[in-house]
């Protein structure tokens, strides 16, 4: 049976892209597994993996079996009652590799629901608590600082040590503080 040029322009597309899929199941480099196994730099080496899979031997092959067995199932398709069109949209959702799909979808499925339950407030409060305890923090301790290292006469000989003493111990409890909060919003979400 032929097909109009427009089907086998979309058959030949569909099987190229489809080859990729059979044959990173069938053949996983070191490269491609490390790939899988971090979700930051996959699509990156992915890409980069692509542009030479795409022109071998084997994926030429694999792209030409597809467009066979999926010419011989729209036939029958088509043998059956089906348009070409709809024949192909039924033999492209049938063949389709579903190597990644599983993957994608559980991956889309976390990307959801972060975005659904991100609140922009709660980033802004945290944001809020640690300043607010970073400068109460650097306050109180510069203050003590100051203060125990006996005020102002003696500030320029080595009371300035006390108070920057201080000032750093007040930042590390501000931050520590922040750090708490955080962790208290963050709770509280979940």
């Amino acid at each position: 049976m032929s097909f109009s040029n427009e089907t086998l322009r979309k058959i030949d597309q569909f099987a190229k892209e489809q080859a990729q899929h059979y044959l990173e199941e069938a053949e996983m480099t070191y490269l491609e597994k490390l790939r899988a196994k971090t979700n930051q730099t996959k699509h990156k080496i992915g890409r980069k993996l692509a542009r030479f899979k795409s022109s071998s031997d084997q994926a030429q092959e694999a792209r030409n079996d597809m467009i066979l067995y999926m010419s011989d199932y729209m036939s029958d398709l088509i043998s059956q009652g089906l348009s070409e069109e709809e024949a192909f949209e039924k033999a492209r959702d049938k063949l389709a590799a579903s190597g990644d799909s599983d993957f994608q979808a559980d991956l889309h499925e976390r990307f959801r629901q972060y975005y659904e339950n991100r609140d922009p407030a709660d980033y802004e409060a945290v944001g809020l608590f640690y300043g607010g305890f970073l400068f109460l923090g650097v306050a109180i301790g510069s203050l003590i600082g100051f203060l125990t290292s006996g005020g102002v006469p003696a500030f320029m000989q080595n009371g300035w040590i006390y108070t920057l003493i201080g000032t750093g111990v007040g930042a590390i409890i501000g931050i520590g503080l922040g750090e708490i909060s955080h962790a208290l919003i963050s709770m509280k979400r979940k």
